[in-house]
């Protein structure tokens, strides 16, 4: 699942509880009248921002060129992953699935931001200790977005892209 906003600023991805806050309404929230021409374009721009997120590109994770905040974030695994004598399997497997998504770029840049945001916070020694890194994972990162994806269970390929809802707000 992948979610949109677009405006004056751009076209930027969301996390799903971004989202969700921003497409709550109430039952006495008045309906208005769209300017169609506006709709279109923003609802271009989304479409090209889903296509640009959800086509697979065959790149090896050390050619990916992910942001600095992946980069980061995933030194910080991979130096946990290697200091994991502290860990059980589970964990290990936890940190390993992280870091997979993370080479896919399954991982939504605002959710990377916040469990970096959430990390700086410790200090080296803290950081060192592999139970805080994974505590500040599993509290920040949705386990939805580490589930294995239908195409991985059933070895489909290819799969048709689509907008499943479009909102204009005011």
């Amino acid at each position: 699942m992948k979610f949109f906003i677009s405006g004056k600023k751009g076209t930027f991805e969301l996390d799903f509880l971004t989202a969700a806050k921003i497409l709550e309404s109430s039952v006495n929230e008045k309906v208005e009248t769209l300017p169609l021409h506006e709709y279109c374009d923003l609802l271009y721009k989304n479409k090209i921002a889903f296509l640009n997120a959800t086509t697979k590109k065959k790149v090896e994770s050390s050619e990916r060129r992910g942001s600095n905040s992946e980069k980061e974030l995933l030194k910080i695994l991979k130096a946990v992953q290697k200091n994991s004598k502290q860990l059980t399997e589970d964990q290990e497997e936890y940190i390993k699935r992280v870091i997979m998504r993370l080479e896919e770029g399954a991982l939504p840049k605002k959710t990377i931001k916040r469990v970096l945001k959430a990390l700086q916070k410790f200090n080296i020694n803290e950081i060192q200790n592999p139970l805080n890194v994974i505590s500040v994972l599993q509290k920040e990162i949705s386990s939805e977005f580490l589930k294995g994806y239908y195409a991985e269970v059933t070895g489909v390929t290819e799969s048709k892209r689509e907008v499943i809802l479009s909102l204009y707000l005011s």
